[in-house]
């Protein structure tokens, strides 16, 4: 971690009483010893059994850190290769890298009649949410008789007899401006033990350590390592206890409050505790992280990937999994078994991309007059013809349909229709969204409608009779889809070709309508597509442009039109089947090449807060302005319209009513890189192999900055 110090630069010169005994000449460099930034930056000296700094041994490589430890023990700095010198905590002296000159409270590690000198001198701020230690420096306040002279509160639970015989004098005329006093230092005695400092006990020494360690995070010092706790994961869960201990809290119990949460933030960031992609004990270590620190955001992060591999991970048998608390568990195993059914629904769909009840309802009454001049068998025709088209060329990118692990043709590690199959299909069917959708006629459809109550369109009656079937389909199976904002295709007009065609007569009409020439048919189906998509150099967009085309030839300008309406047909019916599994959950920062699926928040309240209500209710503003609702937040945020309106169509919708139809560009290529050879899902399946870079081009779509 990047480390700061506030001393000045003739700060990191201890004075004599601050170090060790040396036999060398107080002018020697090694002498000066790095505060907090040049401790994390270089290697620690050569330090004695004591602490003292002394030249090398015989029979030791020159420059080669010994560690040492007063009870024979040993302590490191994380993440570098240097030992940590404990001699400082050991003799209750300054400890360099946690002593600010500019920091208002003082910290004693010895007990206050020992009469031992301060070890930290920090920012009173990191005290600030501590219960405990509020008390310890109040009652250090009142029993001093230095700042009770400078105090309002005398320290007295009464008034006495003379208080009342006290001669009440006048105030000034005008008061004395008072001369600005610099903040009085805050004594805190956190008294580690009752043992002499310089001969500390091993339990003392821990202890200490990791004290030190709470203050380090604190103020964004690098933390230490002992034997007993080697690891980062063994010393945050030590320093979770203590901020346990020591009664951190915030105003309602979900976080230790503001100083750890911002310290802590900075700190998984810079330490990537989130990024548990490749492993799943890294997984169950964050998750019990998030829990233990009181931190929703590495808890949330954790969660969804636990979700992913839940079944992976259980298959490590890990002891970790029973410090995970019981609360968390039973949400996991919901949470996975709702991936699972939503896999399922998605997998039923589109592992053939067959749909056989979409043309079963009002596609099927061919008798209905209302209906008489719709040509539901060309959709139906051209809906077939679109999903042939679709099978080729994902068979021709991936080998297969479904793809197949370790094959030649993909580097996915999982067969089947993983996260990164359907980001994949979902970027794809995104883009041609844009180009084919109507971007300026919204909807008349509400979730829950009843496709007989889907409003007629005299005017438009081929759209009336493709949102009643839509309609039909959003309804079909549960869950209930909410109907996408923009919901019909552009559709081909002769208009592109002559400008004046619809107050033409109709003999001329049928006169240019018969015999289109090639350069007329690519001008018609190129004024139907939204312009700034059908830039785009994207293969799937292009070799559709090319299908539609080649399917368009001979054909009149009607036929056309229905040609596309049966090809929106297939293209709705796939992306609304995918947003359950797509869109992630929100707030996750390392999505890059997993293959599981992160679909799935933690929902209700923190585990951690165990007096609090299971569901989480917030207030909500009614469309229209109809006042304020306390609702389920999870139901709102998680719920199955929350989730859609986090997907393409809704956010692209929001720019198009804003008037903004440029909005995000997509990537002009979305292609399979080079292939690697496949590998494990997770390194600490496979520990010798690392992650894929081969998976960087593809595994986002080129809407993730949408998502």
């Amino acid at each position: 971690m990047p480390q700061q110090s506030s001393s000045p630069p003739n700060s990191r010169v201890r004075s004599s009483s601050a170090q060790p005994t040396t036999a060398r000449s107080p002018a020697d460099p090694e002498n000066r010893v790095a505060s907090a930034a040049a401790a994390t930056a270089a290697v620690a000296r050569p330090t004695s059994s004591n602490g003292s700094q002394s030249p090398t041994r015989d029979g030791e490589r020159r420059g080669r850190p010994r560690r040492s430890w007063l009870s024979g023990g040993a302590a490191w700095i994380l993440g570098q290769k240097s030992d940590y010198n404990t001699a400082f905590l050991a003799n209750s002296e300054k400890v360099p890298e946690l002593w600010n000159e500019v920091g208002d409270l003082l910290v004693y590690l010895d007990p206050k009649g020992t009469n031992g000198s301060p070890s930290f001198k920090v920012p009173l701020f990191v005290a600030d949410h501590s219960l405990v230690f509020a008390d310890l420096i109040e009652a250090e306040l009142t029993s001093s008789p230095s700042e009770r002279a400078q105090s309002f509160f005398t320290g007295r639970d009464s008034l006495s007899v003379s208080d009342a015989t006290r001669r009440v004098q006048s105030p000034p005329l005008s008061p004395p401006i008072p001369e600005p006093q610099p903040s009085p230092e805050v004594r805190l005695y956190l008294p580690v033990s009752m043992s002499t400092p310089g001969h500390r006990s091993e339990a003392d020494m821990e202890r200490l350590v990791s004290i030190r360690n709470m203050f380090a995070l604190l103020t964004g010092q690098p933390l230490v390592a002992t034997k007993s706790q080697p690891t980062l994961f063994a010393v945050i869960l030590n320093i979770s206890s203590l901020l346990k201990e020591f009664q951190f809290t915030n105003t309602d119990g979900s976080t230790f409050g503001d100083a750890v949460e911002m310290s802590f933030s900075f700190f998984t960031e810079q330490m990537a505790l989130a990024d548990v992609r490749h492993s799943r004990e890294k997984t169950l270590e964050s998750l019990i992280l998030g829990e233990r620190m009181r931190f929703m955001e590495l808890y949330n992060q954790a969660f969804a990937h636990a979700v992913g591999k839940y079944s992976a991970m259980r298959d490590l048998r890990s002891p970790l999994w029973e410090e995970v608390s019981p609360s968390t568990r039973q949400r996991l195993e919901r949470a996975h078994i709702d991936l699972v059914g939503r896999q399922h629904g998605v997998n039923s769909r589109l592992e053939s991309f067959d749909f056989p009840a979409l043309f079963s309802g009002t596609a099927n009454s061919t008798s209905s007059v209302e209906y008489r001049d719709i040509k539901f068998h060309t959709w139906r025709k051209s809906f077939g013809r679109m999903r042939q088209f679709v099978l080729n060329y994902y068979k021709s990118n991936f080998g297969s349909w479904p793809p197949k692990a370790r094959s030649k043709k993909n580097p996915f590690t999982e067969s089947g229709l993983n996260r990164q199959v359907l980001k994949i299909l979902y970027s794809d069917f995104c883009a041609l969204y844009d180009l084919l959708v109507d971007r300026e006629s919204l909807t008349t459809r509400v979730i829950d409608q009843s496709a007989d109550d889907i409003g007629k369109d005299s005017q438009n009656p081929r759209g009336s009779a493709m949102r009643k079937i839509l309609g039909e389909f959003d309804q079909s199976s549960p869950p209930v889809l909410p109907p996408i904002p923009f919901d019909l295709p552009k559709l081909p007009d002769m208009a592109s070709v002559q400008e004046n065609f619809h107050d033409l007569s109709h003999k001329e009409q049928t006169k240019l309508m018969k015999g289109l020439q090639e350069y007329q048919i690519i001008l018609i189906l190129n004024k139907a597509y939204d312009f700034d998509t059908a830039t785009l150099r994207m293969p799937f967009i292009e070799q559709f442009k090319e299908f539609e085309l080649k399917e368009a030839k001979g054909k009149t300008v009607d036929d056309m039109a229905d040609h596309r309406l049966g090809y929106w047909l297939f293209l709705y019916v796939i992306i609304q089947s995918l947003p359950m599994l797509v869109v992630d959950a929100p707030g996750l920062n390392y999505t890059e090449g997993v293959e599981y699926f992160l679909c799935q928040p933690p929902k209700g309240s923190p585990p951690w807060m165990e007096d609090a209500p299971a569901i989480r209710k917030r207030w909500y503003e009614v469309a229209g302005g109809g006042g304020l609702v306390e609702l389920s937040e999870d139901a709102v945020e998680f719920g199955i319209e929350g989730i859609y309106h986090r997907s393409h169509c809704w956010l692209a919708a929001k720019r198009w009513e804003m008037g903004d139809y440029t909005g995000p560009p997509l990537p002009a290529n979305d292609t399979l890189g080079p292939l690697e050879a496949p590998q494990s899902v997770f390194e600490d399946m496979d520990p010798g192999i690392t992650a894929s870079p081969s998976l960087g081009p593809r595994s986002d779509s080129p809407l993730s900055a949408l998502l």
